[in-house]
């Protein structure tokens, strides 16, 4: 059964009885709407029948979902299988659910979605500005909780929190452990983190981090609000600060000689995907994505349009790539040209040498059998590469931030240096190395010297 309630001249409650409860009250389901004032009766009275007719199949169907009944837990799951599932990349399905599991939900999930308030969201959003939030920092049992777990056995603990033995033996000889086993413990025990465990660092998230965890929650808002759930989205309603985008780091001229040099000992598969990111600022994942198939010997072309990595819980993903503008095909130098050459010799040097061993793979850079390498090794190669030669610390995907630099430095147009690097708005080039771009305002004021000093006047 279902019927309306008349709030005032435009708005009415629609209710919808569905069935009964154990104690044989009727469950009802409810839902206010608001009709615009410029209707005839008669119309007014169409629409809200129609409305009425919707809402009850709702109901009915199981679909409706109240938002003073659902906790922001409860939605998020829903949320997950009905819309991240299908439309979010496993990559962001990860990074969502750790930012949720960690903090989010721990801190929001009890709380009924219709009672969301933006007080509770800065409450949350300055709370993750606390330095014990960080998961990479150490945290270090107090006596306080040695003492509330002194009479409790390491399996007994296990039980309890879901921690392995192993972990809870370490906690009772008061030994350091990381956020999540922290966490864990003292969720289990209905104890606070604060007060049971001493963080190591006092370091705090940066404001991007925090930042991203804010948009998680964003994401799922505005979906609640397009499915009805709640009329607006209290996270509209709170003022962040801004993030501060750190200057991309980079190696000049004089490190990229001495890293140069010091990689002519390394084997030949990672000496060309050294030089092909310094090239052309492949990301890791397109590096490790590339076909032979990609690689146009006659034109020095390679054709961007896949990548390949590793997410946790899913293995290694073959995707298209990370953008539509990284969609690309690029111009490589004669000097890196070659040495791919030289390189596709050695394969099929290596492929007549192992015969029926050889891992007839199609990609670029493979093991020496012929497998396919991990989309994560260039990263951790890298960091032992440095680390050995006593070089400055960069990352592998900071390769790619090297390129971006030779190219403006060398006076090359952000347009021409944005779509080589594949970003999908060269605002973002302009943003990430705005520091490079103001470098060269020096030499604009030369050029500018140059010219007046060409002319002829008295």
């Amino acid at each position: 059964m279902a019927y309306a309630e008349k709030i005032s001249d435009t708005t009415y409650r629609l209710i919808v009885c569905n069935g009964y409860d154990c104690r044989g009250k009727k469950l009802r389901k409810k839902k206010t709407v608001k009709f615009s004032d410029r209707l005839t009766q008669k119309q007014l009275q169409k629409e809200l029948n129609t409305q009425l007719v919707l809402f009850e199949q709702e109901v009915k169907k199981g679909i409706y979902l109240d938002g003073e009944t659902i906790t922001f837990a409860e939605f998020t799951q829903k949320w997950f299988k009905d819309y991240a599932e299908i439309n979010l990349t496993p990559t962001t399905l990860v990074a969502y659910r750790q930012k949720l599991n960690d903090r989010i939900l721990p801190a929001l999930g009890h709380i009924k979605l219709g009672k969301l308030q933006p007080t509770h969201l800065l409450q949350f959003y300055q709370n993750l500005h606390e330095a014990d939030l960080r998961l990479d920092s150490k945290y270090i049992p107090t006596d306080n909780l040695l003492k509330k777990l002194y009479n409790f056995t390491p399996l007994q603990l296990s039980d309890k929190s879901g921690v392995s033995i192993k972990s809870c033996r370490r906690i009772k000889r008061g030994l350091a452990t990381d956020y999540k086993i922290a966490q864990q413990i003292c969720n289990a025990y209905n104890l606070t983190l604060k007060n049971m465990f001493k963080c190591s660092k006092n370091k705090t998230l940066s404001e991007r981090t925090i930042r991203n965890h804010m948009g998680v929650i964003c994401s799922i808002l505005s979906t609640a609000v397009k499915w009805n759930v709640i009329k607006d989205n209290p996270m509209q309603r709170i003022d962040m600060k801004k993030a501060y985008r750190p200057k991309a780091k980079y190696y000049d001229e004089e490190q990229i000689e001495i890293m140069l040099n010091a990689l002519n000992n390394e084997p030949l598969t990672l000496i060309v995907m050294v030089y092909l990111a310094i090239d052309i600022g492949l990301r890791r994942s397109e590096l490790t994505g590339l076909t032979w198939n990609d690689v146009n010997f006659e034109n020095s072309q390679i054709s961007i349009n896949k990548q390949r990595h590793y997410v946790v819980g899913y293995g290694i993903i073959k995707d298209k790539t990370k953008t539509e503008a990284g969609m690309r095909v690029v111009t490589v130098s004669k000097t890196v040209m070659n040495l791919l050459k030289l390189y596709k010799n050695y394969q099929i040097q290596q492929k007549l040498k192992l015969g029926t061993a050889w891992h007839n793979e199609p990609y670029v850079f493979v093991l020496d059998d012929g497998k396919a390498i991990s989309p994560n090794l260039p990263y951790k190669w890298f960091i032992k590469f440095l680390k050995k030669h006593n070089l400055p610390k960069i990352t592998f995907h900071q390769l790619r931030h090297t390129n971006a630099s030779l190219l403006i430095s060398s006076g090359e147009d952000i347009v021409t240096v944005s779509c080589r690097l594949g970003h999908a708005d060269k605002n973002i080039t302009l943003n990430t190395y705005s520091h490079l771009i103001k470098s060269k305002e020096i030499q604009v004021a030369n050029k500018m010297d140059e010219f007046y000093a060409k002319l002829n006047v008295s």
